[in-house]
């Protein structure tokens, strides 16, 4: 019952299309009719005319049924079939829509057809029809079905005679191949591939192409195949280079390992190397496995592994299992021979080098040991420990040679705290997070580990003394503190600093506190101020808070090195209370210029604020500074304060508003961070009592006689950017939005264009706003007014927007077309201002597959022949003219209703007029219908 209502549909449909006039109707039916192809002949000339004259729209089914037996009949001449070809790839895109099945027929079957069959004239009419037609089977979504046939036609063809063999090529080199994207559905057949391979012919330079069409498994492995034996090579083409265009079609597949073994052997051509290689690299960026190479290939990869592609060679070295990484570790011992040498000469991928053995070390842990043992060398201990030889790490922290503590001391400490600048300690973050892998894999050794690194706090070697002091400040070992406060008490200042280096150290609330006090009662000043220092390196805790008050009083110190320091200390560690501000404020007059620089930075990030410190830092900044960079700093400190505190909003309102102080203030505050939202309310408080045009005046209208006042405008807002700018900046969205789409709703005194654009400068319009802003927004198209704003407001309910307008305004024809005028004149504007260069305007909102339904439903509400004054702005509105250039929207189109419910306007000249352009876009014959 089902199938019937689907063919009683069909047929209905069918029947409601537009009928073509008499003349077309009797060109028709005289094609119905005609009993030969020479009999239909000038009939198909006329139609041919007739479609390019923009006739006999709606009738591709009818036509394509007419004319089926023409184009399958053996005996038509070629007259009649190029006529044909003509005349479908006319009405190709419609009958593709309309009706797939019979478009599959015409133009894929009755072609592949004659190609499986046995004569041979019809086989190339076949294949010159197929060559012509590939586009608009491209273009029309058909070439899947062309492709599905394609490896049964290419069967046939392995045993055709040469010509038509050629013509077969032709077809596949000079449109298949051409879309990177196409590929068969399944393998090429091994008879073709054969056949292939005896070629000579013309096409014979795009074999490496023919066969990339095949992405099997079966295709991947014809071409290397055919990379490692290439049949006889184009005349322009080296043996070589032939080969190469084989093996660079294999760059984006997966290969097996076995796959890539047989390509890796092919280093031992030298010519082919470089592709080679560049395969390698692939697959090592895509992180698959690498093959493990040829043993006799090994020496030729340590060779390379200091020369060009050391890179890959490297990888390939690693890949060899312990053999190559053997060679690899001998390598990097070059690399090491001389590493503290003065004047060093680094070779090639030396980084490479050393990562791909550290992470291979576990496979020749053996040979580590043993060179280890026998002339010991820190970056041994680093490979023992990634090898997880942890005791002979340990054994390390206990001999004579510094060198071998340091590194020892470096690799416990960072296995057991990573830091956040693993990176510049490792030169990989990877490789300390192994390190770290490793220990915790022995649960066993933790214990005395964490032993070594407290006997490592004697150690006379500072570097050991501050990798073990680092990881037990991290561990929270209560060894650490006393170690910690006696290196504040060195003897001189480079091994200091020198210890300072790389070290953050974590620190407890009480150890903090100790360190501060150290600050503010030691009797020497280098302690004092390498406390201030250990402080402003540690990593971030509970602990600033608690020590604050104690550091504060030393912005008065005597020693100006101490005063330095613990300005520096602020500008890193952000000063929470309202007295530190103000003492930071008066060191900004210090003696010492950097003392002035670092309060002045300090300022900057300081949180507490009040209007009276916002004024004296004002007039601190009046008062100014010889050195520069303390002016920059209070600039940049006053504004910051400015975002931080409401008592001072009238200052900020006067930079942003009244344009007080240099432009460059109004560009720092625009790309700085948004203000506290106490400041950002009592920001909007004041502007609320300002009237529009002071804070969010309407830029220059697009126009050629004002383009020289546009560019002025917009170079201007660059370098000083205007008052909303700012505005959007300091406050945060979700508070800006609806106050500003409130004010354009409630005053008045804008016009609908401002209010309109006020609105439009929002991210966001408010659920509980969004009725009001229409109610606005239709007011203005009523009226006509608010320029593109009109378009630009609409777009944000997309195409339901366009609905609800075409549903409210349908009694009013005379409004609805007034609308639709206006806001197509907006888009015509728009895509004029992009024509010169500038951004172009809005547009309207395009239909989805979804909204076709109710388009179907309003279009069939208008009566054909009536002159309905809706119909010329619905077809604007809807945007029909677009339903023809998306495929897929295109083909969605065609099982509604709509096509016909647009050519039964066709009969009246006028109604004609309104609709041609979307019948013409829709039926993508390339013309519109001609309106009589």
């Amino acid at each position: 019952m089902g199938r019937w209502l689907s063919v009683l549909t069909l047929l209905l449909v069918t029947a409601a299309r537009a009928q073509p006039g008499p003349r077309d109707e009797q060109l028709l039916r005289a094609l119905e009719t005609a009993r030969t192809p020479a009999e239909a002949r000038p009939l198909l000339e006329r139609l041919g005319q007739a479609l390019k004259d923009g006739e006999l729209f709606g009738q591709e089914t009818r036509i394509a049924r007419l004319t089926r037996r023409f184009w399958e009949d053996p005996a038509a001449p070629p007259a009649v079939r190029f006529q044909l070809q003509e005349i479908y790839g006319m009405i190709a895109p419609a009958l593709t829509a309309m009706e797939p099945s019979l478009a599959e027929t015409l133009l894929v079957q009755v072609p592949l057809g004659w190609l499986q069959g046995k004569d041979p004239e019809r086989r190339r009419w076949a294949l010159d029809a197929l060559t012509l037609g590939w586009e608009i089977l491209y273009g029309q979504n058909l070439q899947e079905v062309f492709l599905q046939a394609l490896p049964a036609v290419l069967a046939s063809a392995a045993t055709w005679p040469e010509e038509e063999f050629e013509a077969v090529l032709s077809l596949l080199a000079d449109r298949i191949t051409l879309s990177t994207e196409t590929h068969l559905p399944g393998s090429l057949p091994p008879a073709f591939v054969e056949r292939l391979r005896g070629y000579r012919g013309p096409y014979g330079w795009k074999l490496p192409d023919i066969l990339a069409l095949d992405t099997t498994a079966a295709g991947t492995e014809q071409l290397l195949a055919f990379a490692l034996d290439p049949p006889p090579p184009p005349p322009s083409l080296a043996v070589q280079r032939w080969r190469e265009l084989f093996l660079e079609k294999l760059e984006s597949r997966r290969l097996t390992l076995e796959q890539k073994w047989q390509v890796v052997a092919l280093l031992s051509d030298p010519e082919l190397r470089h592709v080679v290689f560049r395969l390698v690299r692939a697959w090592w960026h895509r992180e698959e496995a690498l093959p493990p190479p040829p043993p006799e290939m090994l020496p030729l990869l340590e060779a390379w592994a200091v020369r060009e592609h050391c890179e890959e060679a490297v990888r390939l070295l690693a890949a060899a299992g312990p053999e190559g990484v053997k060679r690899l570790f001998r390598l990097v011992t070059e690399d090491r021979r001389d590493w503290n040498a003065p004047i060093r000469n680094p070779r090639p991928c030396e980084w490479d080098r050393w990562s791909a053995l550290f992470e291979q070390a576990g496979e020749i842990a053996e040979e580590i040991e043993a060179a280890y043992r026998t002339n010991p060398a820190p970056w041994h201990v680093r490979l023992l420990a990634r090898a997880g030889r942890w005791e002979l790490v340990l054994q390390s922290l206990q001999l004579p040679d510094a060198a071998l503590r340091r590194e020892a001391a470096f690799v416990l400490g960072l296995a057991l705290a990573p830091e956040e600048d693993e990176l510049a300690r490792t030169g990989d973050a990877g490789h300390g997070r192994m390190l770290a892998t490793s220990l915790a894999q022995r649960p066993d050794l933790l214990p005395r580990v964490q032993e070594a690194l407290r006997e490592a706090l004697k150690d006379e070697d500072l570097a050991v003394r501050r990798e073990a002091l680092r990881a037990l400040l991290w561990l929270g070992d209560e060894a650490a503190r006393p170690a910690l406060l006696a290196a504040l008490r060195m003897d001189e200042e480079n091994p200091f600093q020198t210890f300072l280096s790389g070290f953050r150290p974590k620190l407890t609330d009480s150890l903090a506190l100790a360190l501060a006090r150290i600050a503010r009662e030691d009797s020497s000043g280098p302690v004092r101020r390498r406390a201030i220092d250990l402080l402003s390196r540690a990593q971030p805790g509970s602990w600033p808070k608690v020590v604050e008050g104690e550091l504060r009083p030393l912005l008065d110190d005597p020693d100006s090195e101490v005063r330095r320091a613990v300005a520096g200390y602020f500008a890193t560690v952000p000063a929470q209370e309202v007295a530190t501000t103000a003492a930071l404020l008066e060191a900004t007059q210090d003696s010492s210029e950097y003392v002035r620089h670092f309060s002045a930075m300090a300022l900057g990030r300081a949180r507490g604020w009040t209007p009276e410190l916002v004024a004296r830092l004002e007039a601190r900044l009046k008062k100014g500074d010889p050195d520069e960079d303390v002016v920059r700093g209070l600039e940049g400190a006053y504004l910051y304060a400015l975002r931080r505190e409401p008592g001072s909003v009238d200052r900020l309102l006067a930079i942003v508003l009244d344009r007080k102080g240099p432009a460059r203030w109004r560009k720092a505050l625009a790309e700085g961070p948004p203000a506290d939202s106490a400041v950002a309310r009592a920001l909007l408080e004041r502007l609320a009592a300002r009237p529009v045009k002071d804070w969010a005046s309407l830029p220059p209208k697009f126009g050629l006689e004002a383009l020289q006042r546009m560019i002025e405008f917009f170079v201007r807002a660059e370098e000083d950017p205007p008052p909303l700018v700012l505005i959007g900046h300091l406050v945060p969205r979700e508070m800006l939005d609806p106050w500003l789409i409130r004010r354009a709703l409630e005053d008045p005194k804008l016009s609908l264009e401002h209010r309109l654009w006020l609105i439009h400068q929002t991210l966001k319009i408010p659920a509980d706003l969004r009725e009001d802003v229409w109610r606005l927004l239709m007011q203005a198209l009523r009226e006509e007014e608010g320029g593109e704003m009109t378009l630009a407001l609409l777009g944000r309910w997309g195409f339901a927007g366009v609905r609800r307008l075409v549903e409210e305004r349908w009694d009013e024809p005379e409004t609805l077309r007034r609308v639709a005028r206006h806001l197509l004149r907006q888009e015509e504007l728009g895509r004029r201002r992009a024509a010169t260069g500038n951004p172009g305007g809005p547009s309207l909102p395009r239909p989805s597959a979804e909204d076709l339904p109710w388009i179907e439903a309003t279009l069939a509400r208008l009566v054909p022949g009536t002159r309905d004054p809706r119909l010329e702005p619905l077809v604007g509105l809807l945007g029909l003219w677009e339903l023809g250039n998306d495929p897929v929207l295109m083909k969605a189109v065609f099982q509604t209703r709509i096509p016909q419910l647009l050519l039964r306007h066709l009969a009246d000249p006028v109604e004609c007029r309104a609709v041609a352009e979307a019948v013409g876009s829709l039926f993508s014959r390339g013309v519109v219908p001609r309106c009589r």
